[in-house]
């Protein structure tokens, strides 16, 4: 190498030197400007009364009271057909041979069989948070078939009866609101094959960490229903009237929640009551009223005697 690039090497690695620090510079002036400007120049949202309710999957099983029926004789079974049916009382349920049994009160009979007739009670459904017990959808007896005296041929449903249901929920300030505030607590489900709003009555609730179990007593009990003891539905809360804002114009410290509201050109704080929607959003329910204007950014105010702009 000649001494001339030995000489040049080190201006170069300075002159690069020079520029880079020059641009770091640069940048932190920017960034401390642009931290000032956002400190004195905060971006402000109109507050706006809105609706909020949250809905949720429901999974539960469902009881009721059964009883079996049984074959009369040996024969083969018939029966006139293989959905769950309401019978009155006396009319045929099936026959053993030509040999009829009738219905001894009014129901729904089903000739179907899960293997949980006898065992799936509420004494052992509901105490502790364990999982549901394993089970199958019921299984139809087909028709023809050859039935020892004594065998079930299927099960009969007493009418009128309430259906109930077990099932697991997230538990939500929402949702633990309207179980808290009413006399005869009740929560509004939705099915599939229904699409509308029922309420349900809530006869017991009991809570672990974020999971609550609730006993719930349904407002329908359509026949079709006994071909599984599974349940799934929709949990939709009660409609409240708040405002709804992005988590960061809330500030939550030792327990309360605070907004800035902004009058004149003064951040003035404000506790409110309220509970995270989701993972970015906080609803008041207390606290601030329509049309207010909250500063979005809360943690850039510093102390709430400054002025801004």
């Amino acid at each position: 190498m000649s001494r001339r690039k030995r000489k040049g090497l080190p201006q170069r690695l300075l002159y690069y030197s020079i520029i880079l620090f020059i641009v770091m510079m640069g940048y932190r002036v920017y960034a401390s400007w642009y931290e000032n400007y956002k400190h004195s120049h905060p971006q402000v949202i109109d507050a706006v009364t809105t609706n909020y309710s949250e809905e949720q999957p429901l999974n539960g099983i469902l009881l009721w009271d059964e009883h079996l029926i049984y074959a009369t004789q040996d024969g083969f079974l018939t029966y006139p057909s293989p959905r769950p049916r309401m019978v009155s009382k006396g009319e045929i349920l099936a026959a053993i041979d030509g040999s009829a049994i009738y219905a001894p009160y009014p129901a729904y009979f089903y000739p179907a069989l899960d293997g949980q007739e006898g065992n799936w009670v509420y004494p052992k459904l509901w105490p502790d948070f364990a999982p549901y017990p394993e089970f199958n959808d019921a299984a139809l007896i087909e028709n023809g078939t050859y039935l020892q005296r004594g065998e079930p041929i299927g099960k009969l449903v007493p009418q009128p009866q309430t259906l109930r249901c077990i099932a697991y929920l997230d538990s939500s300030p929402s949702l633990e609101r309207t179980l808290r505030n009413k006399t005869n607590p009740s929560i509004k489900i939705r099915t599939e094959y229904e699409g509308k709003e029922r309420k349900a009555e809530v006869v017991a609730v009991k809570s672990s960490g974020p999971k609550l179990k609730v006993y719930l007593r349904l407002p329908f009990f359509p026949p079709s229903l006994l071909r599984s003891r599974r349940f799934t539905a929709s949990v939709v809360t009660d409609v409240q009237k708040g405002i709804l804002v992005a988590d960061t114009a809330v500030i939550t410290k030792e327990g309360k929640n605070r907004v800035f509201i902004l009058q004149g050109n003064s951040p003035i704080p404000q506790e409110v009551e309220g509970f995270p929607a989701d993972e970015k959003n906080f609803f008041i329910e207390k606290g601030v009223r329509h049309g207010d204007k909250l500063i979005l950014d809360a943690e850039t105010i510093k102390d709430a005697n400054e002025r801004i702009w």
